[in-house]
């Protein structure tokens, strides 16, 4: 008997992904950036992010989950930061004004900033 509680997380995953054909699922990315906080499913999330670091839709959403005080105190705000820090630097340019708003928490964790330096 597996005791790993995580052990069909990457499955769900898999068959969950927060974009598809229809574009980005916020229900799908926010249990991505939430099981991204994981150590069993980080690095498939890691890896997930990496083929959409120039989705400018991507970016957008990410900014949601971070300028939205619904979220506040949520795992996803964390892997929001820390992906969009990670977003291509064009992007992040070109929304220079959400990112210096975000850059503003002062929660580190939280501040997609304190992942740039």
């Amino acid at each position: 008997m597996n005791n790993n509680p995580y052990s069909n997380m990457i499955q769900y995953l898999k068959e969950n992904p927060p974009y598809t054909a229809d574009g980005w699922n916020k229900e799908n990315l926010y249990n991505y950036l939430v099981y991204s906080c994981c150590l069993d499913t980080q690095a498939y999330i890691d890896k997930y992010f990496e083929n959409y670091t120039g989705s400018e839709d991507l970016l957008k959403m990410l900014f949601d989950f971070l300028l939205d005080d619904n979220y506040d105190g949520s795992d996803s705000q964390i892997s929001a930061a820390y992906y969009t820090a990670h977003m291509d630097s064009r992007l992040l340019e070109k929304y220079s004004n959400l990112l210096a708003e975000a850059g503003k928490n002062p929660v580190a964790a939280r501040n997609p900033l304190k992942y740039m330096e």
